[in-house]
């Protein structure tokens, strides 16, 4: 049987994605039971600011990049070669700036321990722009197979590193141990940086992209419209991470909590709990990295029947995977929470936060269609929206007796929720075709899935004790389960 060229490259996005994020997830897991739930909280707020400022070093430039080179193939090198000297002097001022202020930085996040963690960061503020310009410039060619395999050296080098470093200066303390560890994100950039650099230099040396034809003016101002928007509407994203990081330790503060409590707590929520919730989102991230530059091109050639349908195929996978997700999540989150961190702490935030893979996964495929049709505003203001929501329902919610950290999930939830459903609006004409009877049809079947699942689990007892990794099996059979009817679904829809 032929395996349609689509599936495939899905395949191959969430086959790498599962191993990147597994590896990122066993380094987080033993990380975690090294620094406990407050060094986590720390390493989170240090990467909110270096998420924030990655966004706003690279903005819409490598998803821009990966549109243009789709329809132009032959002046994409040209391209990015143009873009990454920008990010370079934009890239090494910000590096310079964090390494200076380090201290003042660390302050203004709420936690002069912060210090070392910042400065550890500095170097990869300058070198991953680089590395995803690059990765979006190969995204457009569609070389999905060389961006998987960077990812997985890059996760590697990380990892590794983050680990070594840690039980390495772990005798001088916890805190300065993890912060150091940090220097592994710079360096798992370099790596995976040089490896695409190579690729995308014997690419050009076998001729497979021609560089040599001249660009207009016209190119760069598409460049900075299209990247001022795209730039607007992610760095809202990580701009919220940062605030989050500021605000719900201070609102826990404000609540009676200590620094040190309120630092763990905030730890055991976005250190700890959304880990594990947004592990499902790697499989409507593939579709929605690969769906995109398919959508760009039958957009731009006036296929709007082809669109339309890929479009709605694509919607309803992430409902399936979504649903499917977010049951189990709901159904296992103490086993999952005892799994993961040998403790029950984060089960209920688990449960809470269940319903975060189908919310994500919406958000994010209709979000990549928007864009397909150059369409981003819808996106920008529902993201504005949604964070603004959010962050008033953290400010006032948090302190209140009977919420404090139901408070923040709220916030989180809310804010999916709304940008999601702007998304979705922005799509009515285009999801009006969309069968409410096949939805619920989906449901029923993920809900037999689930039920013959527990009652398996129930009914076989496993020939040895496997302790906290006796949710393996149910994990596996229901992954397996789901898998096999969205591939039917597929090949249904194909």
């Amino acid at each position: 049987m032929k395996i349609p060229a689509s599936l495939k490259q899905t395949g191959i996005r969430i086959g790498a994605v599962t191993l990147v994020k597994a590896m990122g997830l066993a380094g987080r897991i033993i990380l975690t039971r090294m620094a406990g739930p407050e060094g986590i909280g720390l390493f989170q707020i240090a990467y909110s600011y270096f998420g924030f400022m990655l966004m706003l070093i690279t903005g819409g430039l490598p998803t821009s990049l990966a549109m243009y080179t789709a329809r132009q193939p032959a002046l994409g090198w040209i391209w990015f070669k143009r873009l990454s000297t920008l990010l370079i002097l934009i890239g090494g001022t910000i590096c310079l700036f964090t390494l200076s202020y380090s201290s003042s930085i660390s302050k203004w996040l709420g936690n002069p321990v912060l210090e070392p963690f910042i400065r550890s960061l500095s170097l990869a503020i300058f070198v991953v722009p680089l590395l995803s310009l690059l990765r979006g410039y190969l995204q457009g060619l569609e070389h999905y197979g060389a961006i998987a395999v960077s990812e997985l050296a890059e996760q590697a080098v990380r990892v590794g590193l983050m680990l070594g470093i840690t039980w390495l200066w772990l005798p001088q303390g916890v805190m300065v141990a993890v912060g150091r560890s940090l220097i592994g994100t710079a360096m798992g950039g370099i790596a995976a940086f040089v490896m695409l650099l190579l690729f995308s230099r014997n690419a050009l040396q076998k001729n497979e992209i021609h560089s040599s034809d001249p660009t207009g003016g016209s190119d760069g101002f598409w460049f900075i419209k299209s990247s001022l928007v795209i730039a607007v509407t992610r760095l809202l994203i990580p701009f919220s991470d940062m605030l989050d990081a500021v605000i719900i330790p201070s609102r826990l503060q404000t609540a009676g909590y200590s620094s040190m409590q309120s630092t763990a707590m905030y730890g055991l929520l976005m250190g700890m709990a959304m880990l594990v919730v947004y592990m499902p989102t790697i499989v409507t991230a593939a579709i929605s990295h690969t769906l995109t530059m398919k959508l760009v091109l039958s957009w731009q050639e006036q296929a709007y029947d082809y669109f339309a349908k890929k479009s709605r195929k694509a919607m309803e996978m992430v409902w399936i995977w979504g649903i499917a997700s977010s049951s189990f999540l709901w159904i296992f989150n103490r086993d999952l929470a005892q799994l993961f961190f040998n403790s029950t702490q984060t089960a209920e935030l688990i449960r809470w936060l269940s319903i975060i893979p189908l919310l994500v996964g919406l958000r994010e495929v209709s979000t990549s269609i928007l864009w397909s049709q150059d369409n981003k505003k819808i996106s920008l203001i529902g993201t504005t929206i949604g964070i603004t929501a959010a962050t008033l329902c953290h400010y006032f919610l948090i302190p209140l007796d009977g919420f404090h950290l139901k408070g923040a999930v709220m916030g989180v939830l809310l804010m999916e929720f709304i940008i999601m459903s702007g998304n979705l609006i922005g799509l009515r004409s285009l999801l009006k075709e969309v069968r409410i009877g096949i939805l619920a049809f989906h449901v029923l079947v993920v809900a037999a899935i689930s039920a013959f699942v527990i009652w398996l689990s129930e009914w076989i007892i496993l020939p040895v004790s496997w302790g906290s990794y006796a949710i393996l099996p149910n994990v596996l059979l229901f992954f397996f389960l789901n898998g096999i009817y969205l591939m039917i679904r597929y090949r249904l829809r194909s």
